[in-house]
């Protein structure tokens, strides 16, 4: 029996079993990639759909408030669908969207930074710009990690440390590839094995580097001084600066500049780099933040955020509210804890601008900088 989004049954789920069929109108796709399709008002996550496309699903997973399913069949196909060229689609976790033109990618992962930020963050009408695109949609990574499990090498399912048999990554560069079908000859045995490029960067290292490049330009434009009679600021305190990627880049624009990375060897590495205005501190962000603030005055001080996915410590947020510099650019590769951010730092900042950039094609996830400044 097939049941139909048209239910009017208020409350389906303890009627609805895993390996029931369904029939779905996909209203829009959740940051992760799955489209949302609803039965009675409770909604069900599909993958491999788009956005305005009607499918057929069974139902895998029946939870309190939701429902998972996977994809049977598309009855009515979206125009911006495509043949995914990856045999392994969807069974490795990595892609989630390689079956979207690229241009309608760019949208979806544009509304879901927006609708984080108007859900979560509490804004009205978010300021996103338009999403930069990757200039190249395939073959960008700078680096894999292969797994090998009883002779087989490739990559995770989604969700599970089974391997899913691979022989080539589409969006691996050609370099990286090159690696890849040499460790493949090879017979390695079971392990999990890097593939990089062979120029070496320390600490963190962003996967695409055309995109990298980008980033960089944009957040140097976020950080300059709106006032062009005084080209330099007084202070740039660098929170999870890793080597010392945006800094070095930016330490030209401050008088000083100060970085802060737990990483011991990240730090020396941006140490043997830095130049006389530079000083990297080794520790953690939440306790190093504060003295950090206190090196220039509130006016003249420009923070930049680079934190991990699971965004700022309530201890930073803190920290930040009660020394606050006049400018916060954030970089984010996580809309909720972003927006969640933005909703605390609201206390104090005004949010001018968040400018996302697809720096993982064919992926759902999702990078953003954003410019926040001091309400005076």
């Amino acid at each position: 029996m097939s049941i139909s989004e048209n239910s009017t049954d208020t409350s389906p789920a303890p009627k609805i079993r895993p390996g029931q069929e369904v029939s779905l109108e996909i209203n829009d796709l959740a940051f992760g990639g799955k489209g949302v399709g609803r039965i009675g008002g409770i909604a069900c996550f599909v993958p491999g759909v788009i956005d305005g496309e009607k499918v057929g699903a069974r139902v895998r997973k029946v939870k309190s408030r939701l429902l998972e399913a996977d994809l049977l069949e598309v009855t009515e196909p979206s125009p911006h669908r495509i043949p995914a060229p990856c045999p392994v689609f969807l069974k490795c976790g990595g892609c989630a969207y390689q079956h979207i033109d690229y241009s309608h990618q760019l949208r979806i992962k544009e509304t879901q930074l927006r609708e984080a930020l108007r859900r979560l963050g509490g804004l009205t009408d978010p300021p996103v710009a338009a999403m930069i695109p990757s200039p190249e949609p395939y073959a960008y990574r700078n680096r894999i990690t292969v797994h090998v499990r009883e002779g087989k090498a490739g990559f995770f399912e989604q969700g599970s440390n089974r391997v899913v048999p691979v022989t080539k990554c589409l969006i691996a560069s050609g370099e990286v590839d090159l690696g890849f079908q040499d460790l493949l000859k090879s017979r390695p045995r079971d392990g999990d094995y890097l593939i990089g490029e062979k120029k070496r960067f320390g600490g963190f290292r962003q996967v695409n580097n055309a995109v990298a490049e980008i980033l960089k330009k944009t957040v140097r434009e976020a950080v300059r001084p709106s006032d062009e009679s005084s080209p330099i600021r007084e202070l740039l305190v660098d929170a999870y600066c890793g080597a010392g990627f945006f800094a070095h880049e930016l330490q030209g624009l401050f008088t000083k500049v100060i970085g802060i990375e737990r990483s011991i060897a990240s730090v020396a590495m941006a140490s043997r780099q830095a130049a006389e205005n530079e000083e990297y501190l080794a520790g953690d962000v939440e306790q190093m933040l504060h003295a950090a603030l206190s090196a220039g005055s509130s006016a003249g001080t420009v923070l930049l955020l680079d934190p991990p996915s699971e965004g700022l410590a309530e201890l930073a947020t803190q920290t930040i509210l009660e020394r606050p510099p006049a400018r916060i650019v954030y970089v984010s590769c996580n809309p909720a804890t972003l927006a969640r951010d933005a909703r605390r730092l609201a206390e104090r900042y005004t949010l001018l601008q968040v400018t996302p950039l697809d720096m993982f094609p064919q992926t759902a996830e999702i990078e953003s900088v954003s410019v926040f400044q001091l309400i005076p």
